[in-house]
């Protein structure tokens, strides 16, 4: 039973995680009457209930919505139709559900790193399972209400997906309750908690010595000659091309987080990884950490947004209070228009 305890947090991402790939092909909403019946018959009675229907998953609309896009743009209609203002909708359809897509994703990854994470004891396994397994049962949650659903509706597949989602939540529960009620320190891969530094990025500090007074002014003109040179050789390309070719650009884009990740997963494996383990762990919690690290300056971010809004509202909301409190009781501006 005890090891059953401690595999428990491995195992539930896993059930999690397929419940994610389900909901890329198959997804589920609630469909209302079109119409109210005048008729108080028990089959109008029943017409009018809001039924829950399976359709196309993120994957298949945005298949869907790409080719009707390609259709609709071969196609000639005529000028009054409209037809630029119904693809500029299509398109912000279609990137919502890209964004979706990648939503999806990330989470799917969150799977991994999770069970990785707490099957290695690292030591910020606690902090992934804090946003893991909330999010799970807000996820988790709308599912089974619609598998109910769907089995009031007499769906026989529905039955068998809804004792495995109400399996998922209850073992959601119990491991995450397992991860808070542990108290056993997690020291694995402390070396990463420093992967910041200078020294262990593989920098040297810098040299602080004054020179000359035109090594300033050499400095300043290399600056704006390479700012010239990336802004004609780099910038307005990229610019051109996310006008002309948004998909190509987007794609393009998602190469190079894909480098850029690649680089520093390989990076944080150099510098934190333990020389013990085999390089698959090593790579394995290098990719945890850096969805870690993506979390948490993801959290700091929208955090010092919110505070930013706040305190620049704040300040507008006094300047208009001191505004009215100065026309409308001291009767400064009134006197000011009689000079």
């Amino acid at each position: 039973m005890e090891k059953l305890k401690k595999q428990l947090p491995i195992i539930t991402p896993i059930f999690i995680a397929i419940v994610i790939i389900h909901s890329l092909f198959v997804d589920y909403t609630v469909q209302f009457p079109d119409y109210i019946a005048a008729e108080t018959s028990e089959s109008a009675m029943e017409s009018m209930k809001p039924k829950v229907i399976s359709e196309n998953g993120v994957l298949n609309r945005i298949s869907y919505l790409e080719s009707f896009l390609v259709e609709l743009e071969s196609r000639e209609l005529p000028v009054d139709t409209e037809q630029e203002e119904t693809k500029d909708n299509i398109k912000r359809v279609l990137v919502g559900q890209k964004l979706l897509l990648g939503l999806s994703l990330f989470y799917l990854l969150l799977t991994f790193s999770t069970a990785v994470s707490y099957a290695f004891r690292v030591w910020f396994h606690k902090s992934l399972a804090h946003v893991f397994y909330p999010v799970s049962f807000l996820v988790l949650a709308p599912k089974v209400f619609f598998q109910l659903n769907l089995m009031l509706q007499k769906e026989v597949l529905s039955y068998f997906y809804f004792v495995f989602l109400v399996f998922t939540y209850v073992i959601t529960i119990i491991s995450y309750r397992l991860i808070l009620k542990n108290k056993e320190l997690a020291e694995g891969f402390q070396s990463l908690q420093f992967s910041s530094s200078l020294e262990e990025e593989g920098r040297s500090p810098s040299n602080t010595k004054t020179g000359s007074i035109f090594a300033p002014v050499f400095h300043v003109a290399i600056i704006i000659l390479i700012g010239i040179l990336i802004g004609n050789l780099i910038y307005i390309p990229l610019f051109l091309l996310q006008k002309h070719y948004v998909t190509e650009f987007s794609y393009f884009i998602f190469f190079l987080l894909g480098l850029l990740s690649l680089f520093y997963i390989f990076n944080y494996k150099k510098v934190g990884g333990e020389p013990n383990s085999n390089n698959w762990k090593n790579l394995a919690v290098s990719f945890a950490y850096l969805q870690f690290r993506f979390l948490r300056n993801s959290f700091w971010a929208v955090f010092s947004t919110i505070l930013i809004v706040l305190f620049v509202t704040f300040l507008f909301s006094l300047l208009l209070f001191n505004i009215d409190l100065i026309q409308n009781h001291l009767g400064l501006f009134g006197k000011a228009t009689e000079f």
